[in-house]
């Protein structure tokens, strides 16, 4: 019996990793299609066969990956709801991705726990039943939500990427609507100047501008962009961009003043940043630190002091 459940433990564990590289498998090589299929449109040209070939092979692995996540997918309004805007906070953007975020969430929530139950039965069978049922189910529980951890960390790495250029792009702003540009055209212009420098922003504003070309007003277009993004800096240039639009204020004196408003933000975060570090140097001081300094400093004439009270002095 304990071979079997040896086996049975060795097959599930092979089984949980194949599928983990399967799915990142899969999503790397949607991607890369992706950009190979942008590459064959701009060139003009490009071999079809390698394309097919690569897309029969994932067929079956697209297979695997719909049923294991229609454990855990909803059935209706998931795309309404906060993981689909979290996905668009992330840049991810893949019509695929809800079903690797599935997918992954399922194994870890479902074949992790068992295969740690297995583990625990045959190594540790003294164990109770309570505790390693408790250890099974937090198992199971930071299964679930290590996928919610890993997006979250994912969407904050960006925003404070995006953050760091927004002042940079309201000057780039001010200069397009100085020259004559308006502020269509200054959006659009935005999105092919800062493509390098942060392809992240770049990326919000060039969606802004395909919205506006496809019929969508400039007020929901960048409340849109807001929504995406989740900048508190990025809402109140918005509302700036809105209310010079609705009371026809001049656009390149409020975003110059929304300029310096940022960057003063900016500068008063780095401060904020530098005044924490004190107060977070303490702990690792006092745990780490101090106690060396003590020994150093002391070692020395505590062993003379017991030298000198001892009955058989240290020689």
């Amino acid at each position: 019996m304990q071979v079997i459940l040896q086996i049975l433990i060795i097959v599930l564990t092979g089984a949980a990793v194949s599928s983990v590289v399967l799915v990142l498998y899969n999503w790397l090589v949607d991607n890369a299609l992706k950009k190979r299929l942008t590459q064959i449109v701009r060139q003009g040209w490009a071999p079809a066969s390698h394309s097919l070939s690569k897309r029969a092979n994932t067929h079956k692995v697209a297979a695997v990956i719909n049923i294991l996540s229609k454990l855990s997918l909803p059935e209706e309004g998931w795309q309404s709801s906060s993981i689909q805007l979290k996905f668009l906070q992330a840049g991810i953007r893949n019509k695929n991705a809800h079903q690797y975020y599935f997918a992954v969430k399922t194994l870890l929530t479902l074949v992790l726990p068992v295969v740690l139950a297995l583990f625990i039965h045959l190594t540790r069978p003294h164990i109770h039943f309570a505790p390693s049922m408790l250890l099974v189910l937090l198992t199971a529980a930071a299964g679930y939500y290590l996928p919610e951890i890993f997006l979250r960390f994912i969407i904050q790495k960006r925003i404070e990427r995006m953050r760091k250029s927004l002042p940079d792009m309201i000057d780039l702003m001010v200069i397009c609507t100085e020259s004559g540009m308006s502020i269509d055209a200054a959006i659009a212009r935005i999105s092919h100047e800062m493509a390098r420098t942060n392809p992240d922003l770049a990326q919000e504003f060039y969606l802004s501008a395909l919205e506006m070309r496809a019929g969508a007003t400039r007020i929901e277009a960048l409340r849109n962009l807001a929504l995406r993004s989740r900048l508190e800096d990025l809402k109140d240039l918005i509302s700036v961009l809105v209310q010079s639009d609705k009371f026809g204020t001049s656009l390149a004196e409020s975003l110059r003043v929304q300029s310096d408003m940022m960057r003063s933000r900016r500068t008063q975060r780095a401060e904020e940043l530098a005044a924490k570090i004190p107060v977070k140097m303490l702990l690792p001081l006092i745990l780490f630190i101090f106690p060396t300094l003590i020994m150093v400093l002391l070692g020395p004439a505590i062993i003379q002091v017991i030298q000198v009270f001892s009955k058989h002095p240290l020689p």
